[in-house]
């Protein structure tokens, strides 16, 4: 197993293992996410919308895609995100337009008073990232740098399945 000299603040003494760290990087994203998820859910309370709503709308804020599309881009389940794409439909903040390429799958794309919630919704994470960020001395490449490391890990992650596991 390798060996992974920690830094100076690093409280797990002279040498942790390479499973000791991933496992403390796991931890560090579930907290993480677990703060944003908060935060999310206070951002979009009086807008009557979930994180999840949020999310599903920030990925088509750009681009129409289909539900399938949505739910792969957010590594979500299928039916989780037509969930949060009928809340939002029923919400008018979001429509479906015909999909060219496949009839029965249409494509999905915000309405204006979407385009206008997603507006305020920028806004408050631009506030939620000056809070979580503040004081750190991180960079725009300093978090491009972390966010490419997490897609790594991730796209990594993606071409396996747990049967793959000699559990």
């Amino acid at each position: 197993m390798s060996k992974i000299a920690p830094t100076s603040e690093s409280p797990r003494g002279p040498e942790i293992d390479f499973d000791t760290a991933f496992q403390h990087v796991v931890g560090e994203v579930f907290r993480f996410r677990g703060m944003l998820i908060t935060a999310g859910e206070r951002a979009t309370k009086d807008l009557n919308i979930s994180v999840g709503c949020w999310q599903a709308m920030g990925v088509i804020r750009d681009e129409a895609m289909t539900v399938a599309d949505i739910s792969r881009r957010l590594g979500l389940a299928r039916q989780s995100v037509q969930q949060s794409v009928n809340r939002l439909r029923d919400q008018e903040l979001v429509e479906t337009i015909p999909n060219p390429s496949h009839r029965r799958a249409p494509l999905i794309q915000l309405t204006a008073s979407g385009n206008g919630t997603m507006n305020i919704l920028r806004r408050r994470q631009a506030q939620i990232a000056a809070r979580f960020t503040e004081d750190l001395g991180y960079t725009e490449d300093d978090l491009n740098a972390l966010a490419e490391h997490l897609r790594k890990m991730w796209e990594r992650a993606a071409t396996f399945q747990t049967d793959d596991f000699d559990w």
